[in-house]
């Protein structure tokens, strides 16, 4: 009996056990939610691996391009052939140059044009963008077995070599295409770096405006606007060889002392493409124009040298006429690097005709040397919300600091390789729009940025009343956005210490239209700014913050305008107009290592009317049947002042005379996709 009992008990648990062998519904839906919940956890994780390892790719892309473009900058100003110092009275040049040109947009500009609280919080959306529109170039000698290499078309190789040989130069004699581009080499080059937006197609030739349709909004209402970026920009470098052997000297040549050989190609469709012809100089009446029929061919002066960059890496130059003007059948020479010191030798550099420049009936007199820029960039243009201007304004007023809607922007498209749409171009040409990129160094800019060390540039710092506080100081200096604030602190001797320890500084730092002082007249802040911002000076102490080595300011004057120095004058980078020359019409801040050429060329450079100030290239002048030309050169004491060529008696002078300490070059790049920021700097100091 008790063995059949136990006997059921044991085939009754097997059964209940079997009878249960499967999960229930709810133990399958956790075990389901567990899965998911583990399935999403891995996928989540996958996630931030991919996304970790995407950004973590995108960054070391950037810092392998800003290793990349600072590497080959730094390589460069390396071989330089001259030091940082300007030529201030009649010693000889130095063999080649260095200029620095700063534009009027700053680091400070996007912060203050586009800051936006609207929102109840500050808003800088568009801080990433710095300093885009400077520009440097130097001579360079490449050093032990290197060389530097570009091209040029053929026929010039050949020219010279039947010019060598004593014969006449016959295509036939010689193998290949004469306009085949060929790769020639030489130990001395003229190096260029420059940034240059991507410009709207419809607005080329004629009116070259940059891409700008980000669509941001302005002030929360909500309506998509240009914020005056370009969209997109990107770092040229041009290397141009100083090859003088090149220039042809015997015949009708060696009346102007050597010269590259035109020559002519028929495309097929019967018009005629022009090589090492530059467009006739003020206007192009005198041959058959080089220009297509939408860009102005009387603009020729302007970005008549363009065509002649795109057919050849030669350091090339107009000759000049006796009369001081291009010569006008577009011939053009090659550079030596003696050449070179003088700007109006240089790569994009123009002379401004007269009547263009100061209303003159005429061509004469022209602007000395200048460089063939565009228009600023559009967001100098921005305005507060009552349409206060931040910019001093361009209509000149006694109240103003002028940066003119003109020759103040970025290099002329048409110098860009493979952009020059004014001149003919035939796509199936090797010097046409193929070579578009080939002076690339990288895209997706926000920032080329040349500054140069100014030791009495003032900073100004938080001055804690316990001097043993843990509190972190803040230092201002002239690049910051809030260097307009700390000046006006300290003037009012509130908690803010000055230092000149020296710094960093844009040319021209206290008066650039989009840096953070634009003057010291009355001026909004930012855009968020409800009224002018006056400055006050009771102690008169505004002097020791805007005169400084490399500021351009002489003194603090009623009228800002006269407040510039002498030497920026009379280097012809800045011109005035008007009663007492109080009108900027040209303004072109630059370290130049410059020339004394100009002393002892024959040519009047100066002063030429009591309307203007400011250099201006004219011919001879005489004054009571004294010539009053080379005064500085000619052995004599013209002014009774300090002696014999005294400095008082140059015509010109470098515009900035002291000598630079350093230069600093910055390069900021962006991912687009990602909105990452990475910037480097390299320094040289000309030693």
């Amino acid at each position: 009996m008790t063995q059949r009992i136990m006997t059921h008990n044991l085939v009754h648990r097997i059964s209940r056990s079997a009878s249960r062998s499967g999960f229930t519904l709810v133990e399958m839906l956790v075990a389901m939610t567990v899965t998911l919940l583990m399935m999403a956890a891995l996928a989540r994780a996958f996630a931030y691996v991919g996304t970790q390892i995407q950004e973590s790719r995108a960054d070391t892309q950037l810092a392998n391009s800003l290793r990349d473009i600072t590497t080959k900058l730094q390589a460069d100003l390396a071989q330089c052939t001259v030091e940082l110092t300007p030529n201030t009275g009649l010693e000889e040049d130095q063999n080649g140059y260095f200029l620095y040109y700063e534009g009027p947009v700053t680091d400070a500009t996007s912060s203050l044009f586009r800051a936006d609280s609207s929102s109840g919080t500050l808003q800088l959306n568009d801080a990433r963008y710095g300093d885009f529109d400077d520009y440097i170039a130097f001579t360079a000698v490449a050093k032990g077995s290197q060389w530097f290499r570009g091209k040029v078309p053929r026929y010039i190789l050949n020219q010279k070599s039947a010019e060598l040989a004593g014969v006449a130069y016959d295509p036939a004699n010689f193998a290949g295409d004469p306009f085949d581009a060929v790769t020639i080499t030489s130990k001395y080059a003229e190096i260029i770096y420059f940034a240059s937006p991507e410009y709207a197609p419809a607005s080329l030739p004629a009116s070259p405006a940059y891409l700008d349709v980000d669509g941001n909004t302005d002030f929360g209402i909500g309506s998509p606007i240009q914020n005056g970026l370009p969209d997109r920009v990107k770092i040229h470098r041009r290397v141009l060889l100083i090859r003088p052997d090149l220039n042809l000297n015997s015949g009708a040549y060696q009346n102007f002392g050597g010269v590259l050989p035109q020559n002519n190609k028929t495309l097929a469709n019967g018009s005629t493409h022009y090589f090492m012809r530059a467009d006739d100089w003020p206007n192009a009446n005198a041959l058959t124009p080089t220009v297509t029929g939408t860009a102005n061919a009387a603009d020729g002066w302007l970005y008549g040298m363009a065509g002649v960059h795109q057919q050849c890496d030669l350091s090339v130059r107009r000759i000049i006429a006796e009369n001081g003007l291009p010569i006008q059948n577009g011939l053009v020479a090659a550079n030596s690097l003696a050449d070179l010191s003088q700007p109006h030798n240089r790569f994009a550099h123009v002379r401004v005709p007269g009547n263009l420049l100061i209303g003159s009936s005429n061509a004469y007199p022209t602007s000395m040397p200048v460089l063939a820029l565009g228009s600023p960039a559009t967001i100098l243009s921005a305005v507060t919300p009552d349409s206060t201007r931040l910019a001093p304004n361009a209509t000149p007023t006694p109240a103003t600091i002028v940066t003119p809607h003109w020759l103040s922007g970025f290099i002329r498209p048409e110098f860009v390789l493979g952009n020059d749409l004014t001149h003919i171009n035939d796509p199936n040409d090797d010097w046409g729009l193929q070579r578009i990129g080939e002076d690339l160094v990288t895209n997706n800019v926000l920032g080329f940025d040349v500054q140069i060390f100014d030791p009495g540039a003032a900073l100004f710092s938080d001055n804690p009343a316990d001097a043993t506080s843990a509190v972190i100081q803040e230092t201002v200096g002239p690049g910051d956005a809030g260097y307009r604030n700390a000046v006006q602190a300290w003037l009012n001797n509130n908690v803010v210490s000055k230092r000149e320890k020296g710094t960093f500084v844009d040319l021209a730092y206290p008066v650039l239209a989009g840096g953070a002082m634009r003057g010291w007249q009355p001026r909004r802040l930012d855009r968020r700014s409800g009224s002018d911002f006056v400055f006050t000076d009771s102690q008169n102490r505004m002097a020791g913050v805007v005169v400084s080595d490399f500021s351009g300011i002489r003194a603090v004057t009623a009228d800002p305008r006269t407040a510039y120095q002498n030497a920026l004058l009379r280097s012809g980078r800045m011109v005035t107009t008007g009663q007492n020359g109080r009108n900027v019409v040209l303004f072109q801040p630059a370290f130049d290592t410059y020339t004394s050429a100009y002393e002892k060329d024959g040519f009047y450079q100066g002063v030429v009317n009591p309307s203007n100030r400011g250099s201006l290239w004219t011919t001879l002048i005489q004054d009571n049947n004294t010539v009053t030309v080379d005064r500085g050169a000619n052995g004599l004491d013209d002014d009774a002042q300090f002696g014999v060529d005294d400095f008082n008696e140059r015509e010109t002078l470098a515009p900035f005379l002291n000598e630079a300490k350093a230069v600093r070059v910055t390069v900021r790049i962006e991912n687009p996709s990602l909105r990452f920021v990475r910037q480097a700097s390299v320094e040289y100091r000309g030693d």
